[in-house]
Order: C-alpha cells, then structure tokens, then sequence
C-alpha cells in the first residue's frame, strides 16, 4: 500500500489535473518505469504523454476531455494549448 501511495503521488492518471497536481520533481528508484536523468518538466510532458496514449488506446480521448475542459463551445480550442503541453 505504501508503494502504491508514492506511486499515486508521482503519477495519478485520474484527471489532467491530478496529473498537473503530482509531483514532477521527485526521483523514486523503486518506482518501476520512473526514468532517471531527466528535468521535472520532462517528467511532466512524459506523464502527460502516457496519460493522453492510454486514453486513445481505450478510445476515451475525447469523452475525457469534454468531462474534465467542459463542454462550452470554446472547449475544443483548449485541446491544442494541452496537447501543446507535451511537446
């Protein structure tokens, strides 16, 4: 439960905004997939990058973004500034 509490803390794939919410600058060795050597904005980009590939793996993309953006009409032109976040 203890790794699983760290793990949450460092990557929590729930929301974009639990996952804006961890923490980027931790280094955990015995975190499996933690990789080593890079800048806490890399890590986040990374993250970010994990959590948006699963999500178009299950085909959820759009379904998540609409839940967590909103459905308001300028919605839609947020999804670049956040898909801009990864690069």
């Amino acid at each position: 439960a203890g790794f699983e509490m760290i793990g949450t803390a460092i990557y929590d794939p729930s929301s974009l905004n639990a996952m804006e919410s961890c923490n980027h600058t931790c280094w955990v060795d015995c975190v499996e997939g933690y990789v080593h050597g890079i800048t806490p904005r890399q890590r986040r980009n990374r993250n970010l990058y994990k959590l948006l590939s699963t999500r178009h793996l299950d085909g959820s993309n759009a379904r998540h973004l609409k839940a967590e953006l909103g459905e308001e009409k300028f919605t839609i032109k947020l999804v670049p500034k956040v898909l801009h976040c990864i690069k």
